[in-house]
């Protein structure tokens, strides 16, 4: 599967918010795409709009992470994998799944 344009735009947006720099986020997106994608197209079809949410192309803003809000209302369309994991969990589930993780206490 791939990670669309919103889905990349919430994931890069979150890297960037826990201070991975332009070039590291570079990096990380292409190893992420290099088993589909060569070094040429990552570059023409992506690397610019990493660039991009860095405030170094375009109107040059400097983008930041998606509120938990806005990716909690996010409704991605078919084949988009993008939005709280959790949102579609009822509560049982949700119980469940945190109850999984080594740290986590009731």
């Amino acid at each position: 599967s791939h990670l669309r344009y919103e889905g990349r735009q919430t994931f890069g947006l979150f890297l960037k918010g826990i201070g991975l720099t332009m070039k590291e986020s570079l990096n990380f997106w292409r190893k992420a795409f290099a088993r589909k994608v060569d070094a040429d197209k990552f570059q023409k079809s992506y690397s610019y709009n990493i660039r991009h949410s860095y405030g170094q192309e375009g109107k040059r803003a400097d983008y930041t992470p998606y509120t938990c809000m806005k990716i909690i209302r996010a409704t991605p369309g078919n084949g988009e994998y993008h939005s709280c994991p959790f949102k579609q969990f009822d509560e049982s589930h949700l119980r469940a799944t945190l109850r999984k993780k080594e740290n986590f206490r009731k």
